[in-house]
């Protein structure tokens, strides 16, 4: 585990394993996650998600599974995660599996109310600045204004509050007048130079038309469920995109899901695709394709142990990092996020509130950025034009800022 930051955040902020070796042949996966609550993101009893995928074959996983509760003398048939917890010989029987199963899983942790958080700037900010996103992306503006909200969310800010019930509304159920109220257009008066929540709000209240439009795709077809917040599908593929790096196909079992089971057909292009497509993303670098023997199948975990070993792994890891995170783990729950460190892939979801420290580079460029975007919205400027040389400029003058102190005033434009 990396240390914490002085948030206090105990997230995997580290890249993920080493590029894996390749074993080649047919893989056989078994997945399954902790802490799913659907679109609710903001669910107090479930912060922490977590999604495990575990390349076991399905004999040796029966083995384990019996060893494991004969060893311990557990009741039933099936480890399960969730009941496991709570007993002293169920928590020595995960810290068993952990170490049995350790190097072949692979898991992806989100703190949800982060994840909200950037799921807000994906569908608020990105569509005004799609056609030069990538000028945004550079200077980690995503990552200051998530961070921003996620701490206003956390310091139980009331507008902040308010602001994300509205907006998982708003995605979730598409409710026009939910974004009414979160960011009305008449009767606004603030002063966004001092107040950066009430820029955001200025920001989207203005390029609300664009928002709409944004989400009616999702919408589109109310027959279709939608899982728009939820973490289960994304994390699915990081877990895949990993094990397609190992093996030459890959034979995949999930325990039943409905996010999983609406978006199924997505995954018809991996099925059987032999061409290998690797992107770099944020300084990050991925494979992006896989090859699936069929269709990930969805199962009952009862007669599938490769699934509970899954569950193990999610539900012991979830729970530890949601402990952690109020400082209430205790050291078995902190050993298992030590074995498990090297099982986290580098698609994690936390905050890091550096990225919003005005004595940081990054915080302090960016917090002129949104007043920039905030002043060209309200006298209806362009977004882009020019925007590269006052970035330029934003940086030079940060050396100066520092020097000058915090205090010192910051010219909204340098």
């Amino acid at each position: 585990m990396k240390k914490q930051s002085k948030a206090g955040f105990p997230g995997p902020r580290r890249r993920g394993p080493a590029r894996p070796r390749k074993i080649g042949g047919t893989g056989r996966i078994f997945c399954d996650e902790a802490g799913f609550t659907g679109n609710n993101l903001l669910d107090s009893a479930q912060e922490v998600f977590v999604f495990a995928g575990v390349a076991v074959e399905g004999e040796r996983a029966a083995e384990l599974v019996e060893k494991t509760l004969r060893d311990f003398k557990l009741q039933g048939k099936e480890l399960k995660g969730s009941r496991l917890l709570k007993t002293d010989s169920g928590r020595a029987a995960i810290t068993a599996v952990i170490k049995e199963c350790a190097a072949d899983t692979r898991l992806v942790s989100h703190l949800k109310k982060f994840a909200l958080a950037c799921k807000f700037f994906e569908y608020i900010f990105e569509p005004a600045l799609a056609a030069q996103n990538s000028l945004f992306y550079g200077t980690k503006f995503h990552l200051f204004i998530s961070n921003l909200l996620f701490a206003l969310l956390r310091t139980r800010h009331a507008s902040a509050e308010a602001i994300f019930e509205e907006f998982s509304r708003f995605v979730r159920e598409g409710d026009q007048s939910a974004l009414e109220r979160l960011f009305p257009s008449s009767g606004l008066v603030v002063d966004c130079t001092s107040e950066p929540l009430a820029a955001i709000s200025v920001f989207a209240m203005i390029n609300k038309d664009v928002i709409k439009e944004e989400l009616r795709s999702v919408h589109a077809d109310p027959s279709i469920p939608n899982w728009v917040l939820d973490l289960t599908g994304t994390s699915l593929f990081s877990v895949l995109s990993y094990w397609g790096e190992v093996y030459d196909d890959l034979d995949v079992s999930c325990d039943s899901s409905k996010p999983i089971e609406s978006d199924i057909d997505i995954l018809k292009a991996m099925v059987g695709r032999r061409d290998h497509v690797r992107v770099r993303i944020f300084e990050k670098e991925k494979q992006l394709t896989f090859s699936l023997t069929d269709l990930p199948k969805l199962v009952d975990s009862k007669l599938h142990p490769g699934v509970q070993i899954a569950d193990v792994f999610a539900s012991a890891v979830s729970g530890a990092f949601q402990r952690s995170y109020w400082g209430k783990s205790d050291p078995t729950e902190r050993g298992w996020l030590a074995m498990t460190h090297e099982c986290l892939l580098d698609d994690n979801v936390w905050p890091d509130l550096e990225n919003m420290n005005l004595e940081r580079e990054v915080g302090f460029v960016n917090s002129l950025i949104l007043h920039e975007l905030t002043d060209r919205c309200v006298r209806k400027k362009s977004l882009f034009e020019g925007m590269p040389e006052f970035i330029e400029t934003a940086y030079r003058i940060f050396p100066r800022f520092l020097q000058e102190g915090s205090g010192a005033a910051v010219p909204l434009r340098p």
